[in-house]
């Protein structure tokens, strides 16, 4: 898998390339762009949480710090005091995320895994509430606006258009994904691991898990910025709420779903939070509602994120052949249908029943009409649920006798 990185990361740029000229609305652009700097986040937040070991519920510090350098930056340039080019706002975006790391980090790594949580946790908070107590300096809750339609740049473009702005955001986000995945394989990436995995085996060697981990910290702070720099430019407009706990949580989620053990697992993490969180919105008032279903589920059924589910389908197909591994797939795909069915049902009614100016109209889905004071409908979605239960406990049940017929024909033998 590791073999194939390079070739996965080429596929993904040669797609982004394409997608412009292909899907050329404002709307798909925009997205795109959305999606970059959200991967170009996670990736930095995942040389804490999965290189490092480090549980951090307060990298929005970091995020913010380079949203608000960039936001200054570009005003500078924008008034003529900062003789600079556009095109390197995100450069010293990531120059103050990394100041702000250098200043934090002593204290923040000092110790790891919980302490190290609940320390990231406090300073979040704590720079949250400051941003709100001075509000000449980061907008209070207007916020700090700005605009991108400057005269200084390297390129000549016009950066007030959605597809130009795409490919500066491109560049650095892709500069900036490529240079933390070439990180994980350096000495210092490794040392990372290690501390992350044998924390006292590194002290017997003679280097210093603090060291490691306050350059670990620092490099993240440093990317997070870039990132934030991306996000300023991208939306021109930010307040004190982007320190709060819900950017943590959200690159939080991001970097699990989709897999903290894996290089590009982030990226594909941030994909999926950013596209369920900009359109599911649009099609269902529950939308939270699947977002931490979703969470669960990946949790309960593949705790290593996506990306592994992805990844083992080599190696299933080399031993198993491509024949039975889609009989397989479509075998799985059958037996969870309907029992994503049946949630719908369940979240939908519900959401119906709780929020619906009038419950008592029916309930549409699909252009279908649902009485959610019907008992037959409720039935239907219980069934639907068992059906798919009943199917996943057999497949358990099998697995398990399969197993021990092995174990007990290898102790035979």
């Amino acid at each position: 898998m590791k073999r194939t990185l390079p070739l996965i990361g080429l596929a993904i740029v040669l797609l982004l390339l394409i997608l412009p000229p292909i899907f050329g609305s404002r709307y798909t652009v925009l997205m795109v762009a959305q999606v970059l700097v959200a991967a170009s986040f996670a990736m930095s937040y995942n040389m804490l949480l999965g290189h490092t070991g480090l549980l951090s519920f307060g990298h929005a510090v970091y995020f913010g710090a380079g949203v608000f350098t960039a936001l200054y930056m570009t005003n500078g340039i924008g008034s003529g005091g900062l003789p600079l080019p556009l095109e390197l706002v995100p450069l010293g975006a990531g120059l103050g995320g990394l100041i702000a790391a250098l200043v934090l980090g002593p204290v923040s790594v000092k110790s790891g895994q919980i302490a190290f949580a609940m320390i990231t946790l406090g300073i979040a908070e704590l720079v949250a509430v400051a941003a709100m107590v001075f509000p000449s300096a980061f907008g209070g809750e207007q916020g700090i606006s700005t605009d991108r339609m400057v005269d200084l740049t390297l390129t000549g473009l016009n950066y007030g258009r959605a597809e130009n702005l795409y490919w500066l955001i491109l560049v650095w986000a892709c500069l900036a994904i490529a240079a933390m995945a070439y990180l994980t394989r350096t000495p210092l990436g490794r040392l990372a691991n290690a501390v992350r995995d044998n924390q006292e085996r590194v002290v017997f060697l003679g280097y210093s898990p603090f060291r490691i981990r306050y350059m670990q910290f620092c490099l993240s702070g440093a990317f997070a910025g870039v990132a934030g720099g991306l996000f300023a430019l991208l939306f021109e407009i930010s307040n004190s709420d982007i320190f709060g706990l819900r950017t943590s949580a959200d690159v939080l989620i991001a970097t699990y779903l989709g897999g903290t053990s894996f290089v590009f697992g982030p990226v594909l993490g941030a994909a999926l939070v950013t596209l369920l969180e900009s359109n599911l919105s649009r099609y269902t008032e529950a939308w939270l509602s699947y977002y931490g279903l979703l969470f669960v589920v990946i949790v309960l059924f593949a705790p290593k994120g996506i990306w592994s589910l992805f990844a083992a389908i080599p190696a299933t197909i080399r031993r198993n052949g491509l024949g039975p591994t889609l009989l397989r797939g479509a075998y799985w795909f059958l037996m969870l249908l309907p029992g994503c069915l049946g949630g719908i049902l369940v979240i939908e009614m519900s959401n119906h029943h709780a929020n619906a100016f009038d419950p008592t109209e029916p309930l549409m889905l699909a252009g279908l009409p649902f009485d959610i004071f019907s008992a037959a409908n409720w039935l239907l979605a219980l069934a639907l649920l068992a059906i798919s239960a009943g199917m996943l406990w057999q497949t358990k049940r099998r697995q398990a006798a399969r197993q021990i017929q092995a174990m007990t024909q290898e102790a035979h033998s």
